[in-house]
């Protein structure tokens, strides 16, 4: 019987990867020129419609997987999400899905991605016309950041820079910092806690999956940092020092759990 529950959860893994790959390219191709005629193509407008429509998609997805019980998700202090603005948010990257996740709670979000995924023919025009590759110039990142947190959007950004190698102590780079220092806005970091993610872990392969279990993600949304004790203090330090808060105030959290 376990066998069983083994191959059906490596199915609805499977089946969520090629759904989500289908509809990101159909929302692409079929809305985003809808949507640059319902924004006048104005950019501004566009980004603001899209971005309303990707946090619906997104939630869809996750309420999609959460039914055939692929995952689940539970979130400590979700209402803290509810209304923010101007936020650079960050988290522990320890799965494939954490940023899925993460703008299926956040209707206004950004985000730095890799570069790397404007190749992905399945989701490069998502990629493309809404959000930050991390390949271009770092101070361009954070002009285009703070412009886009002056709009009222949230940044999403992983201070590791990638996902966490499972055993292995967190680095975090001094980058989510540096966003928050130069835009001035507080951050808000929130926890992935629950079971280990085999199967979306960093170099973990396909069809691999919990043994026993679905994946289950334990989300907290902790209190906020805020930026202004750093005001004044040279980026190189300050940067350090946010960094080291931030870091800390996850661990914490983590050895909790």
């Amino acid at each position: 019987m376990q066998k069983i529950i083994y191959i059906y959860r490596i199915a609805v893994k499977l089946f969520s990867f090629a759904f989500f790959g289908l509809c990101s390219l159909g929302l692409a191709l079929g809305l985003f020129p809808i949507m640059h005629v319902l924004a006048g193509f104005s950019e501004k407008k566009f980004k603001a419609i899209a971005r309303r429509f990707n946090h619906w998609y997104f939630k869809v997805f996750v309420n999609v997987m959460k039914t055939i019980r692929c995952i689940s998700v539970n979130v400590e202090n979700k209402e803290q999400l509810s209304n923010i603005k101007s936020k650079v948010v960050i988290a522990n990257h320890p799965s494939l899905l954490d940023v899925v996740i993460l703008f299926s709670l956040i209707p206004n979000a950004d985000c730095i991605v890799k570069g790397s995924l404007i190749e992905n023919k399945f989701i490069s025009l998502i990629v493309r016309n809404l959000y930050i590759p991390n390949t271009i110039p770092f101070d361009e990142q954070m002009e285009r950041a703070r412009q886009s947190m002056e709009e009222g959007n949230n940044l999403i950004i992983f201070p590791e820079g990638t996902r966490s190698r499972p055993g292995q102590p967190w680095e975090f780079k001094k980058g989510a910092a540096r966003f928050a220092l130069f835009s001035e806005n507080d951050v808000v970091p929130i926890f992935f806690g629950g079971n280990e993610k085999i199967g979306l872990r960093k170099c973990d392969k396909l069809l691999q999956y919990h043994p026993t279990e679905r994946y289950q993600y334990n989300l907290k949304v902790l209190p906020q940092i805020s930026v202004a004790p750093y005001k004044g203090v040279p980026m190189t330090k300050s940067a350090i020092k946010l960094t080291e808060k931030m870091k800390m105030a996850l661990e914490q959290e983590l050895s909790n759990v």
